[in-house]
């Protein structure tokens, strides 16, 4: 239901209300997200290895992988607003738990929920974006929502750590709480009802099998596959360092700040040289600078060498949503939300990976062995992002007329 107030019904028409509702759900995604990262070692539920904490950011990706099939599913065919709203409950839910969980399966549920409620915002809020917008006009409303992204890992870790520091576990969860309720206000007042043109869709299945699709989509895992194995083990390596989680999520917030300055050069780069090729020289890039974590001999460094991760993560990752929106609406279809879920499918997909590796590996390996086993599976993989793609491969279902 969408209140019929005047005054709401005049903020909806304004064409930024989308742009900021959408960027202020991603900005609390992100910021949840990063929230976790320096608290996670301190939890009350007292993980017994780092193997456990990678199996419990594997929570997140298993709750990415099973809502996006139906978020994505959903999106294009009863509309964006639904899922949307949804994404926000869920995140109302993780929070909640994740604040008063007192064992681990309730905790892993918890982080379920979080990778759930991620992928409802994100395949929702992007395709709202896509619907609304066209052209350079599209891109550039893209940037800003991307902002939010970017301000969330930034404030999430620092803010995180901080509270920890000041008053303890629970402080954090509880403010991030009342931030889900704003949150969820903005998306069921100011998002409107969605008018759904009927057109035929691509299943998941057939964009995957899509070679134009596929490409992308393993530069996704493998972003995520070495970013992942950086978020649950350097908290802890740190830790065994004595430095504090409000240090860690300094260190991590200036890594977010790195990332947000990427973007635009990312974008230029892109421009310029081959999207395939920028792609793998990020991929290139992220396999060379992770062992630099062990490496590097203090905390400054060991920052530095963060930056230029997430760096790397900006170049493997954010061309791909383009190319993937590109490869169908070189078909005449609008179905924005599948590209989304395909693109969430291969991040929890290279988590999912990560997580395990890391589950198996920590108790028999060292973190550097565990960073150079990441880069050598980047390695294997980069002549696959350099691999021409046909120029229409065809995805099963009926030609469809282009969007009005």
């Amino acid at each position: 239901m969408v209140f019929a107030v005047p005054w709401l019904n005049h903020i909806r028409a304004n064409a930024w209300t989308i742009t900021i509702v959408v960027g202020f759900a991603l900005f609390m995604d992100n910021f949840i997200y990063g929230l976790i990262i320096p608290l996670t070692p301190y939890s009350p539920v007292r993980l017994a290895s780092e193997g456990h904490a990678g199996l419990l950011f594997g929570g997140y990706a298993i709750g990415v992988l099973i809502a996006t099939p139906l978020f994505g599913y959903l999106g294009d065919r009863v509309g964006y607003r639904g899922p949307f709203i949804g994404g926000v409950a869920l995140s109302g839910v993780a929070v909640l738990l994740m604040g008063l969980a007192p064992n681990f399966p309730l905790l892993f549920f918890a982080r379920m929920c979080l990778g759930a409620a991620s992928a409802g915002t994100w395949i929702a809020g992007l395709a709202l974006i896509a619907a609304k917008y066209t052209g350079t006009r599209r891109v550039e409303m893209m940037g800003f929502v991307f902002m939010g992204t970017t301000i969330g890992s930034v404030l999430g870790p620092f803010i995180g750590g901080a509270l920890y520091e000041w008053r303890g576990y629970a402080l954090p969860f509880l403010l991030t709480a009342l931030l889900v309720v704003v949150d969820a206000a903005f998306r069921i007042w100011l998002i409107p009802a969605d008018r759904v043109r009927p057109e035929p869709c691509p299943d998941l299945p057939g964009l995957l099998r899509d070679k134009s699709v596929l490409v992308p989509a393993i530069a996704v895992a493998l972003a995520a596959f070495g970013w992942t194995t950086v978020e649950p083990l350097l908290p802890a390596h740190l830790s065994r360092m004595g430095i504090t989680p409000g240090a860690v999520g300094l260190m991590f917030a200036v890594a977010a700040v790195a990332f947000g300055v990427a973007a635009p050069v990312v974008a230029w780069v892109s421009k310029r040289v081959a999207i395939p090729k920028v792609i793998a020289g990020g991929a290139l890039a992220m396999a060379i600078s992770l062992p630099l974590l062990d490496v590097l001999p203090n905390i400054i460094l060991i920052g530095f060498g963060l930056c230029l991760i997430n760096i790397a993560f900006a170049f493997t990752m954010n061309p791909t949503a383009a190319e993937m929106a590109n490869a169908v609406e070189r078909r005449g279809m609008s179905c924005y939300a599948a590209t989304s879920a395909v693109s969430s499918i291969a991040y929890s997909a290279g988590m999912m990976a990560s997580n395990a590796m890391t589950f198996i590996s920590a108790s028999k390996l060292k973190f550097v062995e565990i960073l150079l086993c990441v880069s050598a599976g980047l390695l294997v993989c980069v002549p696959l992002l350099l691999r021409k793609s046909p120029s229409l491969p065809e995805i099963a279902v009926a030609p469809a007329a282009p969007p009005k």
